[in-house]
């Protein structure tokens, strides 16, 4: 019996280190080759792996399923071996001995009284209670034998993304969360970005357990093979790690991109009609995304300082990734508000970079409903009326306005406009 246990987990360790994996950012779907004997088949997953599994998504793939049949050996009562067996138990400074008398209720009797439960330390005289239980067994009933692949949708492999932008360099890290206890041998592995819901969790998600990151052994980034785009499929992208991964429980962290960007400084005002004297931007980050980007948090370095961190989504090649980190303390626009009558204003805004380097400026103000607007000036220059670059002009839209203009250091620039809102 042993022997033939041995032989059917040794087959499992083959069937898991020949398996192909596609993670997706909050479970994985794995395949495993399997040899199948004839019209049978029992697959023992472990409670990890049957926990985590997704309900409805377990396949058994080149075969005719008939039926399956799910056991789950409910967890024993350990007490229930001691019954009308002797424990000691320690209390006072002594050890004493008392009788089990009821498992379910906890009874015990001593020195000629029933207690429910035994103060202090108890001591039982052999482990045969303790040893566990059976763990959760699938029966596949079939047509055929032969090759077949068993397939299933797991919480327990899942991955994230991480980079660091450092002076115009953009390195990705993909963090692979193993949870099921044991180590996986992957023959090939897709990670997949995007949005792609679960409506059901598994059968008995355990309780999270403390994680331990294992660094997965790696050259230097510039010689690291990192993750390969290898398409868009229905609103997702997917990228292939490059030969055999090994993920031991815990965390690996392995090389995923490498690229140059051109970041700019950026400081952004989004904000209703006001006509405080004062506006404050927050700051951050704009580039281009040099690829497909999967989403991540983006750790940003300038001139060797870190500067902050932010969350980016999933962004196709060529668009903007704009990465906001807060407030600076030197983003403040001015602003001169004349009533002309009792529903008309004049209003004119003031900014100027006192960096060493060019910041982005963007300002979007939404206005009461309805309302008229009217330009009237727009300059910039490091005094005033130095010449407007193209497309950076005042835009209007139907909730009221936005401007994008980029200011040189030491350059300032004001635009005016008149708000009229109308009589309801």
């Amino acid at each position: 019996m042993r022997k033939q246990l041995l032989l059917g987990a040794m087959a499992l360790l083959g069937a898991v280190e020949a398996q192909e994996a596609v993670i997706y950012r909050g479970f994985a779907e794995l395949r495993q080759p399997q040899t199948l004997p004839q019209n049978e088949w029992v697959w023992e997953p472990g409670e990890a792996l049957f926990q985590s599994l997704v309900p409805g998504t377990l396949r058994l793939i080149g075969v005719a399923e008939q039926s399956r049949r799910v056991e789950v050996a409910a967890q024993p009562n350990p007490l229930l071996a001691y019954v009308g067996k002797e424990v000691q138990f320690f209390w006072e400074g002594q050890w004493r001995k008392a009788t089990l008398v009821s498992a379910e209720r906890n009874l015990y009797l001593y020195e000629g009284r029933y207690l429910v439960g035994l103060p202090g330390t108890v001591a039982y005289p052999d482990p045969s209670g303790f040893s566990a239980a059976p763990g959760p067994r699938v029966t596949f009933l079939y047509q055929g034998a032969g090759a077949a692949t068993l397939a299933y949708l797991t919480r327990a492999l899942t991955w994230s993304l991480r980079y660091t932008l450092e002076d115009g360099e953009l390195t990705g890290w993909a963090t692979l969360t193993n949870a099921l206890g044991r180590p996986l041998q992957l023959g090939r592995t897709e990670l997949v970005a995007g949005s792609v819901p679960l409506l059901e969790g598994g059968f008995n998600v355990p309780a999270p357990r403390p994680e331990t990151r294992m660094l997965q052994a790696a050259p230097a980034m510039a010689d690291a093979t990192e993750a390969e785009f290898v398409g868009e499929t229905a609103g997702t992208y997917r990228y292939r790690l490059p030969g055999v991964v090994r993920l031991e429980p815990g965390l690996t962290e392995l090389p995923f991109m490498r690229a140059r960007v051109q970041p700019v400084y950026l400081w952004r005002l989004q904000t209703g009609f006001s006509t405080g004297r004062e506006l404050a931007f927050v700051r951050g980050f704009r580039f281009v995304a040099p690829e497909n980007l999967a989403a991540g948090v983006v750790s940003i370095r300038e001139q060797g300082v870190f500067v902050g961190q932010a969350s980016t989504g999933d962004t196709a090649k060529g668009n903007n990734v704009t990465l906001i980190l807060g407030a600076d303390p030197e983003g403040r626009a001015t602003r001169q508000v004349e009533q002309q009558t009792r529903n008309r204003f004049r209003v004119t805004t003031s900014v100027r970079n006192p960096k060493s380097y060019p910041v982005e400026v963007e300002i979007q103000e939404t206005m009461p409903q309805p309302f008229t607007l009217e330009v009237l000036d727009s300059a910039s220059g490091q005094t005033a009326n130095a010449a407007v670059q193209p497309g950076e002009g005042l835009e209007r839209t139907p909730e009221g306005y936005r401007i994008r203009f980029t200011l040189a250091p030491g350059q300032s620039r004001s635009y005016v406009y008149t708000l009229t809102l109308q009589q309801r």
